[in-house]
Order: structure tokens, then C-alpha cells, then sequence
């Protein structure tokens, strides 16, 4: 038999367990991180000739995906859209063109290589310049992203094994590691912000941005870490310039050297 304070002591430790897996069922904003390894380092398809989406999982995501010209299909990852009315995004939705918010999850052949988050904002002009276009390139990648409902909400898994918490019904950040500002609807492109996401994450970010174009293209990328000043590199040092660029480093100790040479050790993980 237990001697009495170790015997209270086992007690207690055994209803606070209880009380824990308790709170846990119970409280809808407990993360509940689903980790899923990728299947492999790099996508078997570099170029394809469409992307699909469907919603078969869920009514408040989709299952994206690209396709080639045999139409065979290569899973690419999912989709959220906000189209407001809420504090992201303040309009309805209303006629053709109206503003968004677009979150992609992107995890290309479920590959190492091709995944990223791409973020649309878009102000309901009906012009594509005003399409502003956001890579988000996260480090460490450990897993694929993923995204699952939880109640009246939607728990997201990001590249790092961290997770972000969105509004099921809004699909707006509640909490994690992601915090985001509303779209900006200025109608003068030069002022107008891209979207305003900031990561406190662990890791690292890789951030480029586009106005009506592929942001993977552009001159310059930011690298970012949370306390530290963004660092600017150019774009061609990650990412392939060309029709279908792609992430160049498939190992991430290969994304660190290059991060090193041009930011300093500092923006390492």
C-alpha cells in the first residue's frame, strides 16, 4: 500500500489527468495539431495544365489540385475564403466582384518542395492589378499543411508542426501563430498594403509579394523572424524564374545556408 502523502499525491495527480483530457474534449480552442508526413521530397508533376477543387471533405474548405494534360490529377492542397461580411474582410459579398480574402494551402504531390502558403487579398474592383498576391515560404518544413474541422472551428497545421485556428463559419484567425489585419480596400494601388499576416512562430518566414501577378517572380523576397529586422534578398536565390517556379532548396539545411550568406545566422530557427 502507498504510504499516505505519496497515496494523496497520486490522487491528486490522477484527477488533475482527468480534468485535463476533460478540458480538452470540452473546449473547442484546445489545439488538436494533425501531423501528416510528406510523402515525398519532390512533386511528380513540375507543369500542369489545370487545378480543380472540390468540396467532398467539407463544406467550409476545399480539396485543391493540379492537373496534366492526360488529366491526371496530383493533389495540391486546400483552400479557405473569407468573402466577409466580418472584421477581415468588412463588405458583403455582393453582385460578381467583391473583396476576399484567399487562403491556399499549398503542398504540391504532397511534396516537401512544394509547399507554401499563397494569400490572395483582393479589393472587388474587377481589375487584376489589384489582385495583391502573398507567398508565405515557412521553415522548418516538417510536415504537410493540413486543415480539419473541430466543432465551429477549423484547426490548420502549418508546415512547422504549428497550428493556426480559424473561424469555421467566418474563416478568420482566432488564434496561433498566424495573426492577420483586414484586407485593405483602398482603391490606389500604390498605397494599398498586401496582407498584413504576422508569424511568431518558431521558425522562419520566406515572404514575397505581387500586385496581378506570380509572387515568386518578383525582384526581391523578405526573409522574416519574429524580433528582427526583415531581411531582403533576391527572389532568383530561392525560387526558379521561369513559367512554373519552384522552391530551389529541397532540404531545408540548404534553405539555411542561403538565408545565412545573405541575413546572418541570427535568422536561423
Amino acid at each position: 500500500m502507498l504510504p499516505i502523502a505519496r497515496h494523496a499525491t497520486f490522487l491528486y495527480a490522477e484527477q488533475m489527468h482527468k480534468l485535463i483530457l476533460l478540458f480538452l474534449v470540452l473546449c473547442p480552442s484546445a489545439f488538436a495539431t494533425t501531423i501528416i508526413p510528406f510523402e515525398r521530397e519532390i512533386s511528380r508533376i513540375h507543369k500542369f495544365a489545370f487545378t480543380a477543387s472540390n468540396n467532398e471533405t467539407s463544406d467550409f474548405f476545399t480539396n485543391d489540385y493540379v492537373g496534366d494534360e492526360q488529366e491526371n490529377l496530383y493533389s495540391r492542397g486546400f483552400g479557405l475564403q473569407n468573402v466577409g461580411p466580418n472584421e477581415i474582410v468588412t463588405t458583403s459579398p455582393v453582385e460578381v466582384d467583391f473583396p476576399f480574402r484567399i487562403y491556399t494551402l499549398i503542398s504540391t504531390d504532397k511534396s516537401r518542395l512544394g509547399t507554401y502558403l499563397w494569400i490572395t487579398d483582393y479589393n472587388g474592383s474587377g481589375k487584376v492589378s489589384d489582385f495583391f498576391e502573398t507567398m508565405l515560404v515557412f521553415l522548418p518544413r516538417e510536415n504537410q499543411m493540413y486543415v480539419e474541422e473541430s466543432g465551429d472551428q477549423l484547426l490548420v497545421t502549418l508546415t512547422t508542426g504549428e497550428e493556426v485556428v480559424f473561424s469555421k463559419n467566418n474563416i478568420t484567425i482566432l488564434e496561433g501563430i498566424l495573426k492577420e489585419a483586414p484586407v485593405d480596400l483602398n482603391p490606389n494601388p500604390g498605397t494599398r498594403r498586401h496582407a498584413q499576416i504576422t508569424y511568431t512562430g518558431k521558425g522562419l518566414i520566406i515572404r514575397s509579394d505581387a500586385k496581378g501577378a506570380d509572387p515568386r517572380l518578383v525582384d526581391h523576397v523578405k526573409v522574416i523572424k519574429s524580433g528582427l529586422v526583415p531581411c531582403r534578398v533576391p527572389a532568383k536565390v530561392f525560387w526558379t524564374q521561369e513559367g512554373f517556379p519552384e522552391f530551389k532548396f529541397v532540404t531545408d539545411e540548404e534553405a539555411y545556408a542561403a538565408i545565412a550568406a545573405h541575413c546572418g545566422k541570427n535568422f536561423l530557427p
